[in-house]
């Protein structure tokens, strides 16, 4: 799968989820859902990322992001 990687990611905050949209994710995948934990903040798990949108995901404010291993 090219350079894409999977992540998830949560936010430091509840207030932190509310300001950030789905933007990068969508623009990058195309996908406009994907699986999260029902939590607040949630945990998402999109799909396989570029390099380029996972950086720009880094740059948002209050975005936790942990990068998957492959098993």
């Amino acid at each position: 799968m090219s350079d894409r990687r999977e992540i998830r990611y949560t936010y430091e905050d509840p207030n932190a989820f509310f300001e950030q949209d789905k933007k990068v994710t969508e623009e990058d995948t195309g996908e406009d859902t994907w699986p999260s934990a029902q939590s607040l903040p949630p945990i998402c798990f999109p799909p396989p990322l570029t390099a380029g949108a996972i950086e720009k995901l880094k740059g948002l404010g209050g975005v936790i992001i942990q990068e998957l291993e492959d098993e």
